[in-house]
C-alpha cells in the first residue's frame, strides 16, 4: 500500500488537494473476545443476572418476547458494568453469540462523551467488516456508560439476531428496552461481597466474618477493626471524602450525575437534603421548594437519574 497519490497526466486549473482512500484488501482479525475481565468476587446479583440471561437468550425461555435492547440502570458505582460484563460472559459461554461479543465504553458522564459515530466506527474496526451486520452471525454489543438514547440508537442493528446490552445511570425507556434497575445489594450479599474483596487482598482476612454487624470499607487499614471503621464513618461530617481509595470515589460518581442535571433540579436536590429523617413527603418537598404543589416532575427526573427513589409509602421520597 502506497501513501503517494500520482497526479501525472492530469490537467489542473487552480489549487488541487489530493485525497487517498485506502480500502482494506483482507478482513482484519475479528474481536470475538473484546470484554474486560469479569469483576473479582462478583456476588449478590443472581436475580438480576437471571433476568439479563433470559433477555439475551435467543430461544426466549418461558415464552418471553425477544427484545433487541436490554438496559441496566442504577446509580454510579452500584455495579452496572460488573453485572453487564458477567451477563455477557455467560451469554458467550452459552454459545448464543458466535459472531462475537463487543464492548464499548461510551463515557457518557465524562466532560467529553463518546459520540455515536465514534462508537460505531470503533465497533466496526473491531469487527473488521463493513458498516453492516446483516450477514454476520449473532453479535452481542455491550454499550457501557451511556448517558442518552442518542448515543445508543445508531449502534442498534436491524432484526433480533443481534442484541445490545446497555448500562446507564438514567433509565433509557425511549429505546424500547427491557429495563433492569439495579438497587443496593441486600445486607447479606453486601457482607459476602466485602468478605470476598478482603480475602482477595489477604486470604487470612476474616474481619467481616468476625464482626458481621459492623462491616464497612476495610481493605486499606488491616490494623483497624470493623467496628472502629464503622464508627468513624458513622460520625463523619463528610462521609463521601472517606469513601475514596485513590482510584474509585463515591463523591466523583455523584458529581458526574449532579453536573448533568438541568436547571432547577440541583437546587431541589440540595433542598431535599436539608429535610430531617430518611424520607421526605411530597408536601414537605413543596414547602422546601417554595411551591404550592409538589415538584413531581423534578422528583421523577431525579428518580430517573437514580439520585432519588420512592419511599416506603406512597407520596414519600428518599435519597441514596
Amino acid at each position: 500500500m502506497s501513501d503517494v497519490v500520482d497526479f501525472r497526466g492530469g490537467d489542473f486549473r487552480g489549487p488541487v488537494i489530493g485525497k487517498a482512500e485506502y480500502r482494506q484488501q483482507a478482513p482484519a482479525p475479528t474481536a470475538l473476545d473484546a470484554l474486560p475481565p469479569p469483576a473479582a468476587g462478583f456476588t449478590g446479583r443472581d436475580e438480576e443476572l437471571g433476568r439479563l440471561r433470559a433477555a439475551l437468550d435467543p430461544s426466549g425461555p418461558g415464552g418471553e418476547q425477544a427484545v433487541l435492547v436490554t438496559a441496566v440502570s442504577g446509580l454510579g458505582g452500584i455495579g452496572k458494568t460488573a453485572l453487564a460484563v458477567q451477563a455477557a460472559y455467560a451469554a458467550r459461554e452459552a454459545g448464543w453469540f458466535p459472531g462475537g461479543v463487543l464492548f464499548v465504553d461510551l463515557h457518557g458522564y465524562d466532560d467529553a462523551p463518546v459520540t455515536a459515530d465514534q462508537a460505531l466506527q470503533s465497533l466496526l474496526r473491531a469487527l473488521g467488516v463493513g458498516p453492516v451486520l446483516a450477514e454476520r452471525e449473532a453479535v452481542l454489543i455491550v454499550a457501557d456508560n451511556a448517558s442518552s438514547p442518542e448515543q445508543v440508537r445508531p449502534l442498534l442493528p436491524g432484526g433480533l439476531r443481534h442484541r445490545v446490552l446497555v448500562t446507564s445511570r438514567d433509565r433509557p425507556a425511549q429505546l424500547g428496552a427491557r429495563l433492569v434497575s439495579l438497587d443496593q445489594l441486600a445486607r447479606q450479599a453486601a457482607y459476602e461481597l466485602l468478605d470476598r474483596a478482603l480475602r482477595i487482598a489477604d486470604p487470612q482476612d476474616s474481619r467481616v466474618v468476625e464482626e458481621p454487624e459492623a462491616a464497612e470499607r476495610l481493605a486499606e487499614d488491616p490494623g483497624k477493626s470493623v467496628e472502629e471503621l464503622a464508627d468513624e464513618l458513622g460520625t463523619s461530617y463528610d462521609r463521601l471524602a472517606a469513601l475514596d481509595d485513590g482510584d474509585r470515589s463515591v463523591r466523583a460518581a455523584f458529581d458526574l450525575s449532579y453536573r448533568r442535571l438541568p436547571a432547577g433540579q440541583p437546587r431541589l436536590l440540595g433542598l431535599l437534603a436539608m429535610a430531617p429523617g430518611p424520607e421526605v413527603s411530597e408536601e414537605v418537598a413543596a414547602v422546601l421548594a417554595g411551591t404550592e404543589e409538589a415538584p413531581l416532575r423534578d422528583l421523577r427526573a431525579l428518580a430517573r437519574a437514580h439520585l432519588m427513589e420512592r419511599g416506603s409509602r406512597r407520596g414519600c421520597w428518599r435519597m441514596h
